[in-house]
């Protein structure tokens, strides 16, 4: 089984890196492959898709290696910080250039939507700093936007979510509890999403 770990966070020292770097290690140990594809290192850079028409988006060759590193993947994993009630901008643009009609997902001929990725799993894994019952809002709509607005609209099934609120304040211990939790969803396969 292969992993793709995609992070977006700024800071290489963000506790972002960290549930990457604790999750690719967890699969590794287990005989499994990971890779982790930071949207901030300068070779997956990507400008905002813009285009005149969706049907003649040219080629490009980090689109296009993203695109095998998706297509190899077993399951996908995404790691970030809420920001503004949603992942950071780059993770959104990541989505639009690169999960295209035709790679991630097609209509047929009455306008239904056909998911291209069948088969392929998806974990979350968000940081907040903001207070834990506010994100118990949230959580009602990131699984829906996630699980079927974005992933399940490509065939993708969104197995498990996790959300470490209050970051900030958490101590040293706190922060260690969560990343053994990353450590267990890496080698279990049960679904955990609400």
């Amino acid at each position: 089984m292969h992993s793709l770990i995609i992070t977006a966070h700024p800071s290489k020292k963000g506790f972002t890196h960290r549930i990457a770097n604790h999750y690719k290690k967890a699969v590794q140990e287990n005989g499994n492959t990971a890779k982790i594809l930071n949207l901030y290192d300068d070779q997956w850079h990507q400008e905002f898709l813009n285009f005149e028409s969706i049907l003649e988006i040219e080629s490009d060759d980090v689109r296009d290696e993203i695109q095998r590193q998706i297509s190899k993947a077993d399951e996908l994993i995404f790691v970030f910080p809420i920001w503004w009630g949603d992942a950071p901008a780059i993770m959104k643009n990541f989505f639009d250039t690169n999960f295209l009609t035709t790679f991630a997902f097609k209509y047929d001929g009455s306008g239904k939507e056909i998911g291209l990725l069948e088969g392929k799993k998806a974990r979350m894994f968000m940081t907040c700093d903001n207070y834990g019952f506010l994100y118990k809002h949230f959580i009602i709509r990131l699984p829906w936007l996630w699980g079927m607005g974005r992933l399940g609209f490509c065939g993708i099934k969104l197995i498990s979510m996790d959300i470490l609120s209050q970051k900030r304040t958490r101590s040293s211990a706190e922060l260690d509890r969560f990343l053994k939790l990353v450590e267990k969803r890496a080698i279990d396969k049960k679904r955990y999403i609400f």
